[in-house]
């Protein structure tokens, strides 16, 4: 049996070998192997850094890897499935290039090239130190507002990080503003590490990771906002009235002592004369500031519009109506004896109105004899309005004249 095998091993293998060709090419035609670069840049892992050390200079790396794997596993590849990373576990202070190697979590597949190869870093010990943080207040509380004091907490904060960004840090500043204020502020903020130049250093550890800042903000000046009230002197014209009174600005703020606030609700203006006006009337008048009391900002002066409408009444008047147009050989006759007009108006011109100022006219041009209902003309002055009239048709009757004609032109 040994020497059949012996004598027969040789064939054995071909046949092996033959076998293992066929599958091969087999596979190969229904899974056919790639070669791509992956669409995704893979970022760059530090690994096994030492922890007193700290290295920079692959924050943002980012590699293109090409891989060869059956277009199956391409078709289920992920960007997590690529692991990119460089192995600082011999690393030393200084700058290096480290090479860059990829772990893939798929199989088979294998990695091809890698762009780029190197990363250069720089390792540094990592140091620590205290700085002071300074707060810089920016902008001006309210008027008649002052800031009394500025505390920090806690006054110093703990800077961690590479040793030469350390090494440059200043100090740490916080940036406030108290524009319009009045009231006390107290608020966490992060302090911006700045160098002697006053440039900012980013990525570095701070401990703690805030600082609680109160701005004390007192009052300096008893002030008080404090509304105008005009002063008015006479009356519009007859027949006028005051429709509207506007006051720009129409609230001041005085200070003065806390008394003499008090007991003044409102400030009077100098006297406004707007005795026979009959329309707007705009002036420019003085506060009248008691002793003691002073404006804040700004001058004494306040701009106030009087508004004036003319003042309106009504009236009811029996009218006669009257006609007119109507053929010499025809009568009419109306079956009411007056109208009852309403009319509105300014006073004044109401109380010119005479008893012949309104007429009621009936225009018969043209009509036949025969039984009518007609709305009269109503005739008024200028800026008298009618309201209502009744009724509002008249029922007239026209007839031949006795004596005349049957016959009708």
């Amino acid at each position: 049996m040994s020497r059949w095998i012996s004598r027969n091993l040789s064939l054995f293998l071909i046949a092996l070998l033959l076998a293992f060709f066929f599958w091969a090419v087999a596979t190969e035609s229904e899974d056919p192997t790639q070669v791509r670069t992956f669409a995704t840049p893979i970022p760059v892992e530090i690994r096994d850094l030492n922890e007193d050390m700290a290295a920079y200079g692959a924050e943002d790396a980012r590699v293109r890897v090409e891989i060869r794997a059956p277009r199956s596993v391409w078709d289920n590849l992920r960007a997590e499935d690529i692991r990119a990373y460089i192995d600082m576990s011999d690393a030393v202070t200084g700058t290096m290039e480290v090479p860059v190697e990829i772990r893939l979590a798929v199989s088979p597949a294998s990695v091809t090239n890698i762009t780029p190869q190197i990363i250069e870093v720089t390792v540094e010990h990592i140091a620590e130190k205290e700085v002071t943080i300074r707060t810089q207040v920016d902008g001006r509380p309210a008027l008649g507002y002052m800031v009394r004091e500025t505390e920090i907490a806690p006054t110093m904060v703990r800077v961690r990080g590479p040793e030469t960004q350390v090494r440059r840090v200043m100090e740490g500043r916080i940036s406030i503003s108290i524009e319009g204020r009045q009231s006390d502020l107290r608020s966490d903020y992060v302090p911006t590490l700045v160098n002697e130049d006053g440039d900012v250093i980013s990525d570095l550890e701070i401990v703690p990771g805030s600082v609680t800042v109160h701005v004390a903000i007192a009052q300096w000046l008893n002030t008080r906002e404090v509304p105008i009230n005009p002063t008015l002197v006479g009356q519009p014209a007859f027949g006028y009235r005051i429709a509207n009174i506007e006051i720009d600005p129409q609230v001041v703020t005085v200070w003065g002592r806390s008394d003499l606030l008090n007991a003044n609700a409102t400030l009077q203006t100098e006297p406004i004369d707007y005795e026979g006006i009959t329309q707007t009337l705009q002036s420019s008048v003085t506060l009248r500031l008691p002793s003691g009391l002073q404006l804040l900002t700004g001058q004494p002066v306040v701009t106030v519009t009087l508004s004036v409408e003319a003042i309106r009444s009504g009236v009811t008047l029996e009218i006669t109506p009257t006609i007119e147009g109507l053929q010499p050989n025809l009568q009419a006759d109306i079956e009411v004896d007056y109208i009852i007009v309403i009319l509105s108006g300014p006073i004044s011109a109401m109380e010119q109105l005479g008893t012949t100022d309104v007429t009621a006219v009936l225009d018969l041009s043209g009509l036949r004899p025969g039984d009518y209902s007609l709305i009269p003309q109503i005739d008024v002055p200028n800026e008298i309005t009618i309201e209502n009239t009744f009724p509002e048709k008249l029922p007239v009757k026209i007839e031949l004249a006795p004596d005349t004609d049957d016959s009708f032109e």
